[in-house]
């Protein structure tokens, strides 16, 4: 009797298949709004981190073999109902105080490069979404928890931009596609 009431109570606790399908802790997914966003795939990698309330910090890897522009514009953050342009690009220089606005960069072939973004975000803390337009194409970057964030900074900062071909270093690093490149739509 005993045992039948144990199995029973088993059978009772034990999640049904639909539970564990729509239950958020069952499953492994990138939070809703994050402080780290990230694209990843053999041509670039973007990453976007918000350092601290309203300050928020752009990088790239282009592993392509020509110069593309980015307008500042092209760069679009998501927060609670809005997507908000970036309006410029501050790169620091010698004077912490002085740095250099630029209404766009450019990617030059096989380089990487950080700077701070400029827009009317206020003190935004967390994004909802971040999305890039290069030529014609929008990147969508995935949200990233800290050490998702912390892992892909570490294998990114081990990649050999004057290597003839990056295959290799995919496989060692164990790079992984992060976020969607689609066809540019209409804004």
């Amino acid at each position: 009797m005993i045992r039948l009431v144990l199995l029973l109570c088993l059978l009772f606790m034990k999640p049904s298949p639909a539970e564990i399908q729509t239950n958020p802790s069952n499953q492994s997914r990138s939070p809703e709004t994050s402080e780290y966003f990230a694209f990843v795939d053999r041509d670039y990698i973007f990453t976007i981190e918000v350092v601290r309330p309203g300050v928020i910090l752009f990088n790239f890897v282009s592993m392509t073999d020509k110069d593309i522009s980015l307008p500042a514009k092209n760069l679009r953050l998501t927060l609670a109902n809005r997507k908000i342009p970036a309006k410029l690009f501050a790169i620091d220089t010698a004077n912490p105080k002085e740095p250099m606005l630029l209404p766009s960069l450019t990617m030059h072939p096989r380089s990487s490069f950080g700077v701070r973004v400029e827009g009317d975000f206020g003190d935004v803390e967390k994004l909802y979404g971040v999305s890039i337009r290069v030529g014609n194409e929008d990147f969508k970057l995935d949200a990233l928890d800290s050490f998702d964030f912390e892992s892909l900074v570490l294998k990114v900062n081990r990649l050999n931009l004057d290597s003839p071909d990056f295959s290799e270093d995919w496989h060692v690093l164990k790079m992984e596609r992060i976020g969607r490149r689609v066809p540019a739509g209409r804004r």
